[in-house]
């Protein structure tokens, strides 16, 4: 001490400036590069990494690109912000499903926090929880493959509005795919189905839903996960979180809305045993021990259901992209249900042809080609490669599907593929020994508990419409030409929803139509089991279109 008493302050200033300008140099020389023993990648500037080299949308491209350079997995800084990105099955396994402890959580996101707070989204929240371990067992208790199973029968009847409405009014065709996935999970989860575009609870989902996932779309919002200081800037002078706000109030009076006429229904006695109900009655069992919870439960079971419609608007664009895949389909429905009745359950094991249709489509255009990202609960190394804490975890679903060491001619559309083999690749090769079905749902603790909601609707609403109508392009009113609609056009977040373009669809012979007339005539008695609270517009809709056919 008695020393640095007796130095010069010139001294001692220099000294500390040295010292401050080294751990600069040190923490500058650190800061956004990656550890020696983390998976390679694109070479990193000090601080920034790769944010220079980031792409804004269409991750799964450029990822696609890089894991050719730097193999299945490679990693990404931004900032000082880990990301890896996953590129094979096996690696896959590896991470995800072997180590699902390690790997279960969300990245943090302050924007969907708070849109749903306290971790009570089951699909962006943070944690794996106890709060997520809840809803997680009431969910996938509810939306096992057996209880989708004895809800067949209203599945289909939902599926008979449908054909219904892209006979009679299919320059709304795209919007219809989305009313049938909202009404039958709302049908399925409150006992409360929507008949209509206009019915309350279907306005009201389809107008936020959309604003729910633009919200978490990279580069719509400030980078507040990169720089939580933005969060202390005023609602005045910052408009996303007015937008954030809104989001929130959006979704909780919907949720509490149809939580309402739940709760109202069992007081009165007149229960239908939808999954709400048995969640309210089974509360405690599940872990579910506030209202909120049940509220948020309900809530993230409809959210699932907008990615159905959208792998839907895929399979109509492909129908009209490949006219002969849809007549081979065509003569597959035609030899094995005839064109006296549409579809049933029965037939589909029946229909090869048209399961492989809907694989290739999964396949050639993933709706979620990144899936939903994890996040490193803790440090990992797996065969001597570090993948740390709270780093990024991509799925690069596209980079699997369209990998040319097992795919024959990736990027062409060939059902075929899924006819010489269960996962499309070539007979020719040693598939990836960790490939699986359903990859496109997930993996480890977060696979997604709705794959049979979602696989059960595509196939009888496929089939059904592969029987029912002739898919072609639009034709522009002014010069004639078509208006092919582009499967490379869509939203570029985390679901790939395809854009809407006019189609034209047309039932493929009067026959069809008055078979498809008497379907919807005949499912009125199913449907209306689940519309004990529908709005007198709704009621109207259902006197003048349905009940008097």
């Amino acid at each position: 001490m008695d020393y640095i008493a007796n130095m010069p302050t010139l001294q001692i200033l220099t000294s500390i400036a040295a010292v401050s300008l080294g751990y600069v140099l040190y923490w500058a020389s650190h800061y956004g590069q990656r550890a020696p023993n983390m998976p390679p990648g694109p070479p990193t500037l000090p601080v920034i990494g790769n944010a220079n080299i980031m792409p804004r949308e269409r991750l799964h491209l450029k990822f696609t690109e890089w894991s050719k350079v730097y193999g299945d997995v490679f990693s990404l800084k931004v900032f000082n912000q880990t990301i890896i990105v996953l590129n094979s099955p096996t690696i896959v396994k590896e991470v995800i499903d072997i180590r699902s402890a390690s790997s279960s959580n969300r990245p943090k996101s302050i924007l969907a926090d708070m849109i749903t707070p306290h971790n009570m989204n089951m699909g962006t929240g943070h944690l794996a929880n106890t709060t997520w371990k809840s809803m997680r067992k009431a969910t996938a208790q509810l939306l096992n493959a057996e209880s989708i199973r004895r809800l067949g029968y209203f599945q289909k009847a939902e599926s008979c509005q449908l054909m219904w409405e892209l006979a009679h009014m299919p320059e709304n065709w795209y919007s219809h795919l989305r009313r049938y996935t909202t009404s039958y999970a709302l049908g399925i989860i409150y006992g409360k189905r929507g008949p209509t575009l206009s019915s309350p609870d279907v306005v009201d989902f389809m107008d936020v839903h959309p604003k729910f996932i633009n919200a978490l779309e990279i580069g719509t919002m400030p980078p507040v996960d990169l720089f939580p200081i933005l969060t202390l800037v005023p609602e005045r002078w910052a408009n996303w979180k007015k937008i954030v706000k809104n989001i929130r109030h959006l979704h909780e009076t919907l949720y509490d809305r149809l939580l309402s006429t739940v709760e109202k229904r069992m007081a009165n006695g007149n229960g239908t045993g939808v999954f709400l109900e048995q969640m309210i009655t089974k509360a405690q069992q599940y872990g579910l021990t506030t209202r909120d919870h049940i509220l948020h439960t309900g809530g993230v079971l409809l959210e699932g259901s907008d990615t159905c419609s959208a792998s839907m608007q895929n399979a109509v664009y492909c129908l009209i992209n490949f006219p002969h895949v849809l007549k081979k389909a065509q003569e597959e429905i035609d030899r094995v249900v005839g064109k006296e009745r549409a579809p049933d359950w029965a037939d589909l094991p029946n229909l090869p042809y048209v399961l492989a249709f809907i694989e290739e489509v999964h396949r050639y255009r993933p709706i979620g080609p990144m899936g939903l990202p994890h996040s490193m609960v803790e440090d990992e190394v797996i065969n001597g490669v570090l993948y740390p804490k709270d780093s990024v975890i991509f799925i690069n679903l596209w980079a699997m599907f369209h990998d040319e060491r097992y795919f024959d001619r990736p990027e062409e559309f060939l059902p075929e593929r899924f006819l010489k083999h269960p996962f499309g690749v070539r007979p020719d090769v040693e598939d990836d020994p960790a490939r699986r079905p359903n990859m496109l749902f997930g993996g480890g603790r977060r696979v997604c508990p709705g794959l049979a909601f979602a696989k059960t609707s595509l196939e009888i609403n496929i089939a059904n419409m592969i029987w029912g109508f002739d898919f072609a392009p639009a034709k522009d009113p002014v010069n004639g030409k078509e208006i092919r609609p582009s499967l490379d056009d869509h939203t570029t977040g985390v679901t790939a929803t395809p854009k809407e373009y006019p189609v034209r669809i047309t039932p493929r012979s009067a026959q069809h139509k008055d078979i498809i007339d008497k379907e919807f005539a005949s499912a009125a008695g199913i449907l209306s089991q689940f519309e004990l609270e529908i709005s007198d517009e709704d009621k109207v809709f259902n006197d003048t279109y349905r009940d008097s056919l």
